[in-house]
Formats: C-alpha cells, sequence, structure tokens
C-alpha cells in the first residue's frame, strides 16, 4: 500500500514537470548484478506550429444549458451548440472553422512568442495519467488554433470546468493531458 502510495506520488510530482526530455533511472535485476541505467525520453509536442491563435467565448453555463438544450434551436444555435460541446470541427480541414468561431461572438487572441512557448510546453505528450474524470458536460469555451505557414495544423478545445479536452490533426498520444495543474497554468497563461 505504502508503495502504490509513493508511485502516485511520484506521478503527481511529475505531472508539474513540463519539459520535453525526462531523463530516469531504472534498476534491472539481473542474475549477476542489479545495474542501473538510465533512460532519456523525448516528449514530442501535439502540433507543430509557428504561430497560435486562442479564441475565447465568455458565456455562462446557463446561457450555455440554453443553447444546447433549446427548444427552438435555429441555425446559428445548432451550429455554436456543437462547437461548444459536440465534435465540430470534424477536421482540420473543415472550411471555415475560424469565421463560424467569430461569427460566434468568440474572441481572437494571437499569443505573444513567449506564451506561444508556455503553450507549446503544456501541449506536450506525457508519461503521467490523468487521475481525474469529468463530472459535467464538457463546455469547449477556449480552443487553441495551430497554424503553420498560415495552415491549420492542429486544433484543441478546452473546457476548464471539467478538465475536459479534444484534439484535432495530432499523431502524438494525448493520454496524459489534462492534469490539474497542467490546467490552472494554462489557464493563467491566456487570461
Amino acid at each position: 500500500m505504502k508503495r502504490l502510495l509513493l508511485i502516485l506520488i511520484v506521478i503527481l510530482v511529475s505531472c508539474n514537470n513540463s519539459n520535453k526530455t525526462v531523463v530516469k533511472k531504472e534498476k534491472v535485476v539481473d542474475d549477476v548484478h542489479d545495474v542501473e541505467r538510465i533512460v532519456r525520453k523525448e516528449y514530442k509536442p501535439f502540433f507543430t506550429s509557428d504561430k497560435i491563435d486562442h479564441y475565447y467565448l465568455k458565456i455562462s453555463d446557463d446561457s450555455v444549458l440554453k443553447v444546447l438544450g433549446g427548444d427552438t434551436i435555429v441555425k446559428d444555435q445548432k451550429k455554436l451548440s456543437m462547437i461548444l460541446s459536440g465534435y465540430y470541427p470534424d477536421s482540420i480541414s473543415r472550411p471555415n472553422f475560424e469565421s463560424d468561431l467569430l461569427l460566434n461572438n468568440f474572441v481572437k487572441t494571437e499569443l505573444s512568442k513567449q506564451k506561444k512557448r508556455e503553450v507549446e510546453q503544456i501541449f506536450t505528450q506525457k508519461d503521467s495519467i490523468q487521475m481525474t474524470f469529468s463530472g459535467c458536460i464538457p463546455m469547449y469555451r477556449d480552443i487553441f488554433i495551430f497554424k503553420r505557414n498560415d495552415s491549420i495544423t492542429g486544433i484543441a478545445k478546452i473546457c476548464f470546468g471539467c478538465g475536459v479536452a479534444y484534439f484535432y490533426g495530432t499523431k502524438v498520444d494525448t493520454e496524459g493531458f489534462g492534469t490539474r495543474s497542467e490546467l490552472k497554468k494554462l489557464e493563467k497563461i491566456i487570461r
């Protein structure tokens, strides 16, 4: 039991470290000798980009619920509903996605070089397990669009309320993303 607790503490502490390279020692048991070896892991970024745009919609939970559960959903409400809680866009090549965000009152901010670097460190493959599970319906009010040469290379939709993220355009394992400390750090960068 103590060993399991120690492992969990190590995992939680390692989640706070957002370095791209991790060096750790492993103890290898050999028939003749106990040997320590150093294992070096390279963690890959989720997206390659030279520019990151952040879109944010300031909307209350009640207003989102009205949009999602509206009895008389008009065309514009349906698109907003799909952006906020659905799987829209269905790919990074979806035409007019950025226009749809602006038409639905999302505010666009191009991240500075410093903030871009900090955000890229967060959107990096991790060797940890997300220990929290969502207890709410995701409301994706924060959307990051990663671009290279003005072409979209990736999209990340984030719900800070319940810690759920949805990614488009990455082949990197995003399973370890979404720890509380990561999300707090990300929210602090963009607010």
